[in-house]
C-alpha cells in the first residue's frame, strides 16, 4: 500500500471517529469593546454548539460588552486587551491559555483577533486556527495581511455569504479552505411576542395608530450608510404625513446623523432610538424594514426582520441578495440609489396587500437561516480541520 493511500484511509478513519461524542476545545476570540451583530452571532454559535459536541472557552477584550455576557451565561471567558491587530501582549497570553487549556481549535471573529492568532502561530502556537469572516470587502495585499491568511496553521476561512467567499478567493485562491456558512438567527428570541402598538407607544405623541413605521436596526457606523436611509426618509416623508421613520443602534456617527437628521427636516418624522435589548418586540410592531448599508457581510437584522413578517427594502450590498429574494420577500436597489429607494418604500407604503404578501414569503425565507443550522456546518467544520491536522501531523512524523 503506498503511502499516500495509507494517508488517506487513515485520514478517513480519523473523520469516522471523529463523531459527535467527540469533545472539542474551541477558544472563540472576541476583540470588539461593543455589541453589535458579530458579537451576536458569536453568542448564536456558543449556545447553538453546546450540544453538539463542542466546549467553548471565550478569549474577550477586557471589559467588553461580550465579556460581561459570558459571565451572565457561565460560559467561561479571559480578558485579553486586544488592543490592536499586532499586540504582542495579548498574542502571548493567548499562547499560553491555548497550551494550557488545551485547547484543540482557535476561532477568531475579526481582523484584529486573526492578527493575534497569527502572532501567537508565529511565536510557536500550534493550534489550528478557523477564521470567520463577515465584512465584503477585499483582503489587503501587503506581506502582514496575506501571511496571516496563509500560515499553515490556518485550516478553514468561514464566509457568511458567498459574496464574501468570491472577495477571498479572488486574493488567496484557496477555495478548498474558503467554505460559506450563512449566519443563522434564533428564533426563539421572537416567541415572547408583542403588542401591536408596542413601538408606538415608546414614540409616544409622535405617531398615532395609522401611522406606518418604517426601521432599520443597524449600528450607526459608515457601512450602514445611515444618510442614504434619512435622506430617503426625507424623500418620503416630504409627499406623506402617515409614516414615521426609526432608527435602531448606537454608534459613532450619532452626531453627526442627528445634525443631518434636522438639517433635513426630519424633527417629529424620524426617531433615533439608540442601542436597545427589545428590538424582538420593535421588529414585531412596526410594518416595513428598510436597510441602505453601502457594505454588508451578509445583514443577519435583516433575516430578523423577516422572521418577523416584514417586508423589505434593501441595498443589493455584499450578502444581502442571498437573504432577500427580489420582488418575493422585498424590493432591491443599487447603494446609495435613493430615488430607487424612495420609488419601492412608496411601493410598499401603498399596497397593504403586497406587504402581507411579502411579509409572509420572507418569514418562510427566514426559516432556512436558523442557528441551529449553522452551528451544524460549524462543527462540520471543526472536525474536518482537526483531522486535516492529525493527517499532517503523521505526514511530518513520515518524512
Amino acid at each position: 500500500m503506498s503511502f499516500s493511500l495509507a494517508v488517506s484511509k487513515l485520514l478517513a478513519t480519523l473523520v469516522a471517529a471523529m463523531d459527535e461524542k467527540a469533545k472539542i476545545r474551541v477558544l472563540h476570540l472576541s476583540s470588539e469593546r461593543s455589541w453589535r451583530g458579530g458579537e451576536q452571532q458569536i453568542a448564536y454559535l456558543i449556545q447553538a454548539t453546546r450540544n453538539m459536541g463542542v466546549e467553548a472557552l471565550v478569549a474577550a477584550r477586557t471589559g467588553s460588552a461580550f465579556q460581561e455576557w459570558c459571565m451572565e451565561e457561565g460560559v467561561e471567558v479571559h480578558g485579553m486587551p486586544f488592543v490592536n491587530s499586532m499586540d504582542a501582549r495579548s498574542a502571548l497570553m493567548l499562547r499560553s491559555l491555548a497550551r494550557k487549556k488545551r485547547i484543540d481549535l482557535i476561532h477568531v471573529h475579526s481582523g484584529k483577533a486573526h492578527g493575534i492568532a497569527y502572532l501567537a502561530s508565529v511565536l510557536g502556537m500550534r493550534v489550528p486556527i478557523i477564521v470567520h469572516r463577515r465584512v465584503d470587502f477585499p483582503i489587503g495585499t501587503s506581506h502582514w495581511k496575506l501571511a496571516k491568511y496563509r500560515h499553515r496553521n490556518v485550516k478553514r476561512i468561514i464566509c457568511v455569504s458567498q459574496a464574501i467567499a468570491d472577495i477571498v478567493n479572488a486574493t488567496l485562491a484557496k477555495p478548498e479552505m474558503v467554505k460559506v456558512v450563512h449566519d443563522g438567527i434564533d428564533f426563539t428570541r421572537f416567541e415572547q411576542g408583542a403588542e401591536p402598538q408596542y413601538a408606538r407607544s415608546l414614540l409616544g405623541t409622535a405617531v398615532d395608530d395609522d401611522t406606518l413605521l418604517v426601521a432599520n436596526v443597524a449600528a450607526l457606523a459608515p457601512h450602514k450608510d445611515y444618510p442614504s436611509f434619512l435622506r430617503t426618509a426625507a424623500k418620503v416623508a416630504a409627499t406623506r404625513s402617515d409614516v414615521h421613520f426609526m432608527a435602531i443602534g448606537e454608534g459613532d456617527d450619532r452626531p453627526a446623523l442627528e445634525s443631518l437628521h434636522k438639517g433635513l427636516g426630519l424633527e417629529g418624522k424620524c426617531s433615533f432610538l439608540g442601542f436597545r435589548e427589545d428590538v424582538p418586540q420593535l421588529l414585531q410592531s412596526i410594518d416595513i424594514f428598510l436597510i441602505t448599508s453601502k457594505t454588508e457581510g451578509l445583514g443577519s437584522s435583516i433575516i430578523d426582520a423577516m422572521y418577523c413578517g416584514l417586508p423589505v427594502v434593501a441595498t443589493r450590498a455584499g450578502g444581502i441578495p442571498e437573504i432577500v429574494e427580489e420582488g418575493v420577500s422585498g424590493l432591491l436597489c443599487a447603494p446609495g440609489d435613493l430615488d430607487c429607494l424612495a420609488t419601492q418604500l412608496q411601493r410598499l407604503l401603498d399596497d397593504a396587500a403586497l406587504r402581507e404578501k411579502m411579509g409572509r414569503a420572507g418569514k418562510e425565507r427566514s426559516k432556512q437561516f436558523s442557528a441551529e443550522k449553522m452551528g451544524r456546518k460549524v462543527v462540520e467544520l471543526y472536525r474536518q480541520s482537526l483531522a486535516e491536522q492529525a493527517s499532517q501531523g503523521l505526514k511530518s512524523q513520515k518524512r
